[in-house]
């Protein structure tokens, strides 16, 4: 039963590098972010993980990705999956071929604390590494989407730099719960785009935006007009993190996402490929 493999999270898929090479850009300054909107908007949807600011960094995928979503109707789990993955496409971002093994589990849930729950039981050592803290992030309180990321930390060689470290930090495996009456007033291009913007960032539980119109006010009843799909700043943000320089420490990684994400917000946009929404 395909929920039971979910539960079971067998989200082991291909190994296939996904991120594109990073083109060059000035150097770096170290310096903090700015106190702007959009040091502001960098600051609050990014987390250096476990080890803190000092010692963590960014993560993000360092291998092909593939989207399974269970748990609505075949055509909706169908229509989602193939919406997700052409988000990833506008994005160069790869997506595994059809038939493989799932990286990324949505799940659809008429029940999604009960399911939350059971999840969180049956994987508590594997995804949540017995941290009560992820663990209660995740289990409440009731909200259209949850979400959990399990990283990992690689060691590399010791570098030559004193910018470098010797390890890198990546997203491993996510499991994304959607509450089917929570989340049932969105259109499905934007639940899509959505998804993929979560499945794409290791977020913080409550993100911050800072009111920049982006795809994650999709549920923010206070937003005057919510984006039907991924918007110029999603896009500029994205590009930026999966640029960044893997090894670095977190705080020169938000320096260098901010100076490629001003970088992208100042030069003509690309034109993405269709995703079903409105142009943002």
């Amino acid at each position: 039963m395909v929920i039971s493999a979910i539960l079971a999270l067998a989200l082991l898929g291909g190994q296939d590098a996904a991120p594109r090479p990073p083109d060059t850009l000035p150097d770096i300054v170290v310096q903090p972010l700015s106190d702007d909107a959009i040091g502001r908007f960098i600051g609050g949807i990014t987390v250096p993980g476990e080890h803190g600011r000092f010692v963590g960094q960014v993560a993000r995928w360092d291998h092909r990705l593939c989207v399974s979503v269970v748990g609505g109707a075949s055509d909706v789990n169908a229509y989602l999956t193939e919406q997700i993955a052409a988000n990833f496409r506008s994005l160069d971002i790869p997506h595994a071929a059809p038939g493989c093994a799932p990286t990324v589990a949505v799940v659809i849930s008429t029940d999604a604390d009960a399911f939350a729950r059971t999840f969180a039981r049956r994987n508590r050592n594997h995804m949540f590494s017995t941290r009560g803290e992820a663990l209660t992030r995740f289990l409440g309180p009731s909200r259209p989407v949850r979400w959990r990321h399990l990283t990992r930390t690689d060691q590399r060689a010791l570098p030559q730099s004193r910018l470098r470290v010797a390890t890198t930090r990546a997203i491993q495996q996510t499991i994304i719960v959607v509450d089917a009456e929570r989340a049932a007033a969105a259109p499905l291009d934007s639940l899509a785009a959505y998804l993929a913007f979560i499945a794409l960032v290791d977020l913080p539980a409550e993100p911050s935006t800072g009111g920049q119109r982006t795809i994650l006010s999709l549920f923010d009843e206070s937003a005057a007009a919510r984006p039907r799909a991924l918007t110029r700043w999603d896009r500029a943000f994205i590009e930026a993190l999966y640029r960044v320089t893997p090894d670095m420490m977190f705080g020169l990684q938000q320096a260098e996402i901010e100076n490629w994400m001003r970088h992208n917000l100042t030069t003509t946009p690309r034109v993405p490929v269709s995703t079903g929404g409105d142009t943002p």
